[in-house]
């Protein structure tokens, strides 16, 4: 078998010094936190451990502090909160006494928010009429009505909701997103990020729902 030549070793090695540093990259960050969560999936046997597992690496990846996911209930239909990471014990208690049908999560006039593409809604505080209503929400209510510094300013009470879409286009999941930790809007590879996180996290849950309806059936 022929040595390979010298210059082998120089890519190999060039190659493999970039794979390590890829990480220090936003959007290779991103991809190896999905890459990651992919990996655990079917260690995750519950509804509850997937999105556990979930809202970690979320917080690991991407830059927001406080995020909470929620689920269509598969007994009524209704959507609920169901994880959460970096809110208060009092804020987290006002989540789970909501529900919404769909027509209401989907309000303009209750939630009046701005479509960014298909998958991704900002609503920001300035545009909210039930704000008052939802201090409770919020970890740092004093400040929902501080002025707005400039457009790129991500200020408390701007909340960015990506949804997860299952078959026939139905939403089975949203993951909510506020306090980013640099205090900006999200950027290109954020957003572009979630949304590949998102469409992956519904094909999880499908996939849970499937396994869960061949148990049933076999019973």
């Amino acid at each position: 078998m022929p040595m390979a030549p010298p210059i082998t070793k120089e890519i190999e090695a060039l190659l493999k010094k970039r794979y390590t540093e890829a990480v220090l990259n936003d959007d290779q960050k991103i991809i190896e936190g999905v890459q990651s969560f992919i990996s655990h999936i079917q260690r995750r046997r519950s509804v509850h451990n997937l999105l556990q597992e979930a809202i970690r690496t979320i917080h690991r990846v991407f830059p927001f502090q406080e995020i909470t996911i929620g689920t269509k209930s598969s007994k009524d239909g209704l959507y609920r909160y169901e994880a959460f990471i970096g809110y208060t014990r009092e804020a987290e208690t006002e989540f789970k006494k909501a529900a919404y049908d769909i027509n209401r999560f989907f309000s303009q006039s209750e939630f009046p928010g701005m479509r960014i593409s298909k998958m991704i809604e900002l609503t920001i505080a300035e545009n909210q009429p039930s704000m008052e209503k939802e201090e409770a929400c919020w970890n740092r209510p004093s400040v929902l009505k501080t002025p707005r510094k400039s457009p790129e300013e991500f200020t408390e009470g701007d909340y960015l909701d990506v949804y997860s879409f299952g078959e026939d286009n139905e939403m089975i999941a949203w993951i909510e997103l506020s306090a980013p930790r640099d205090g900006k809007m999200p950027s290109a590879s954020t957003l572009k990020g979630l949304e590949l996180f998102a469409a992956t996290l519904s094909l999880a849950l499908q996939s849970l729902d499937s396994e869960r309806k061949d148990i049933s059936a076999k019973r």
